[in-house]
């Protein structure tokens, strides 16, 4: 006997979907780490990468409402992995210039597990806030980092060496966050600054 079409429909409709594991989450999360290190010159792609880690935050979210499918340990996870998410795209959007994004200096070294960016020092104890650069690849971006409990106006100047390029700029920096002053995506050749004449005023 056949059954009608509306039925088969209904019925497959009634099949329960499979919810995605953390392991899931956690391939995606590194699938977008690596593109960015791939297509960090890209602009456009470095926009498009931190909409998507701010689209897995949300999908991990929803799963995580849908308690009754995970264990306590998968909750678990998921929880971490929606953290993890949440603190690339603020990575992405601040390493990668795409928007004006202030990570936290943890959700900076979070995400950063993933990404594997070289970072260092720049000046380190010398001004009122600290000077890093990441590099990725042929990329450089260089941020300032306020690690102190205070939330600052900053400003700062900066020189190419030889003196042949240089910028200024006025931005604030709440307490224990990271921003993004400089990075080289227009002038690949230009990978080296100097940070100077930085004063720092409380707000």
């Amino acid at each position: 006997m056949k059954l009608p079409i509306l039925a088969i429909a209904t019925l497959l409709f009634a099949l329960p979907a499979f919810a995605q594991s953390p392991y899931d989450f956690d391939s995606e999360l590194s699938d977008i780490a690596r593109s960015f290190r791939n297509d960090i010159m890209d602009e456009y792609q470095c926009q498009r990468l931190k909409g998507d880690a701010g689209d897995l935050a949300n999908e991990i979210e929803d799963a995580i409402e849908e308690d009754d499918e995970y264990s306590d340990a998968e909750m678990r996870q998921l929880g971490q992995l929606k953290k993890e998410a949440k603190a690339l795209e603020q990575f992405i959007a601040a390493v990668g210039n795409c928007a004006n994004y202030l990570p936290s200096i943890s959700e900076f070294h979070l995400a950063n597990q993933r990404v594997r960016a070289d970072v260092s020092y720049v000046s380190k104890d010398q001004y009122c806030v600290d000077f890093v650069v990441a590099g990725i690849g042929n990329y450089v971006a260089y941020l300032a980092v306020n690690s102190s409990p205070n939330n600052y106006t900053v400003s700062y100047k900066w020189k190419a060496p030889g003196g042949m390029d240089s910028g200024n700029g006025t931005m604030g920096l709440p307490k224990s966050s990271v921003r993004h002053i400089y990075n080289n995506r227009e002038e690949v050749n230009k990978t080296r600054i100097s940070v100077y004449g930085v004063s720092c005023k409380e707000f």
